[in-house]
């Protein structure tokens, strides 16, 4: 029993490990190959998931990131003096504001968006056909995977 756990757990840490350089190494030959610049991930992070709404409170973005909102508003300081969040009156109430991405921000996520698939394009074309394949397999595998861990966060929205 204890031997099968072990091996579960290394499967955890290898995917874990796997995923988290493939993220980085994806990430930087992006940002090299089209020139972006290199943005804190908290800053993508709320850039993302931004430009996916009709804006957000500071506390919304907190809490569906979760993150402190202290930290939240250090990085929309920084986006915000950066030319890439406003901060807008929010519609039900006037006291509270909203924010949402600008032109400059969607232009560079949409650029970091098609970078990111010319690389990994380019980098798929480099491996056999029965490497391709053995990927599409597993997709639906580490589909269930993400769902089963998202299922465990307590605050997952």
């Amino acid at each position: 029993m204890r031997d099968r756990k072990e091996r579960r757990m290394e499967l955890g840490d290898r995917l874990v490990a796997l995923v988290q350089g493939l993220g980085r190494a994806v990430v930087q030959a992006t940002r090299a190959a089209s020139s972006l610049p290199s943005l804190p991930e908290s800053q993508v992070a709320v850039l993302r998931h931004l430009s996916h709404s009709d804006g957000l409170t500071p506390a919304q973005l907190a809490d569906y990131l979760h993150l402190a909102r202290p930290t939240i508003s250090n990085v929309v300081r920084d986006l915000t003096a950066d030319g890439l969040v406003e901060r807008r009156p929010a519609p039900a109430d006037g006291r509270s504001v909203v924010l949402v991405p600008t032109t400059r921000a969607e232009e560079l996520l949409n650029a970091f968006r098609q970078g990111r698939s010319d690389v990994m394009a380019a980098a798929l074309a480099e491996l056999s056909d029965d490497e391709r394949a053995h990927l599409t397999e597993a997709l639906p595998a580490l589909t269930h995977l993400l769902a089963v861990v998202r299922s465990r966060s307590p605050k997952h929205p």
